[in-house]
């Protein structure tokens, strides 16, 4: 099947290089309707369910944080997403779920299909996000390559330009290293440089590799986020880690963007090697909840004193 619907010989020259947005029909499976996406959160395991709510940190406008969902069925969790203030990621679903799974497949042949690249794949996943009119996604990037397969609702996606001022190397770093999450500073005079998409539903979005991006839902939404790995993003996320370990264990000033293809080769390489040989360990970011979901608080958010994580 068909999953992309409106391809052109000049997008798969784009693919990579720019920002496109595409038609698509992963919601003619009938997998993501409101009974379908109940089911598979009630047989999802709970571990690889995120409920999340946001916050107003100003570094990192909207910055989630966890929500204990316990007891709560799978169309409860929807009703929560439609009537209050939370995002939901059932993460790996479509290369988790017997049901989905097929669906996934047919979505990246396709996707090799249109672009004539990322044949190689490693590592792809597909989450499902479920998420409340007023969710927010922070200012982050990614350091898999992502797209977004929005499916129902209205969002808006705002994309900045994957340059030093908007993901300066130190902060890119720290997310290939592992020492932070994937949300990096924020300053409101980046909107002026936003590319702003109002997403009507059955959209594809692709960007380029690294570029910053933050999400606003306008209604409830649905949506499908892949993520592999590729050429391009092995090659500039090994490169990244030697030059955070220069940067960290020997004072070195290093840059991707000043460094010329020979340097990057050989920071590649070395790159690939020093991870395979675990070189920097991995902090482990502890998941303290912070919210309990209730049906009678407002916003089915209920405050709880902060515990850490343990379903």
């Amino acid at each position: 099947m068909s999953i992309i619907t409106d391809w052109t010989e000049q997008d798969r020259k784009d693919y990579g290089k720019v920002i496109q947005a595409k038609t698509h029909r992963l919601a003619d499976s009938g997998l993501f309707t409101d009974e379908a996406l109940a089911a598979l959160l009630d047989r999802h395991p709970t571990d690889k369910i995120d409920v999340c709510t946001m916050t107003d940190d100003p570094l990192f406008p909207a910055k989630h944080c966890t929500v204990d969902f316990r007891g709560f069925s799978g169309a409860e969790l929807i009703e929560a997403a439609k009537a209050g203030r939370v995002w939901i990621n059932v993460r790996e679903a479509m290369s988790y779920d017997a049901a989905y799974i097929p669906l996934m497949e047919d979505t990246y042949a396709d996707l090799e299909r249109c672009t004539g690249r990322d044949r190689l794949r490693r590592n792809c996943r597909g989450g499902i996000l479920i998420s409340s009119p007023t969710a927010k996604v922070p200012y982050h990037c990614d350091p898999t390559m992502t797209l977004l397969w929005h499916i129902r609702g209205k969002k808006r996606v705002f994309v900045y330009p994957p340059t030093e001022e908007f993901l300066p190397d130190t902060a890119y770093e720290a997310v290939v290293l592992g020492e932070k999450d994937q949300d990096i500073p924020y300053s409101p005079a980046f909107e002026d440089a936003a590319m702003v998409y109002d997403l009507p539903e059955n959209t594809l979005v692709a960007w380029p590799h690294t570029s910053p991006h933050r999400v606003e839902n306008q209604s409830f939404c649905i949506s499908m986020v892949m993520e592999f790995t590729s050429k391009t993003s092995a090659y500039r996320n090994s490169v990244m880690y030697t030059n955070g370990l220069l940067r960290r264990h020997f004072g070195m000033n290093p840059s991707w963007h000043r460094s010329g293809p020979i340097e990057r080769g050989i920071k590649s390489v070395t790159g690939h090697v020093l991870r395979k040989l675990g070189a920097h360990k991995v902090h482990v970011r502890e998941d303290y909840v912070h919210y309990a979901l209730d049906k009678a608080a407002p916003n089915f958010l209920r405050p709880i004193n902060k515990t850490l994580r343990n379903f």
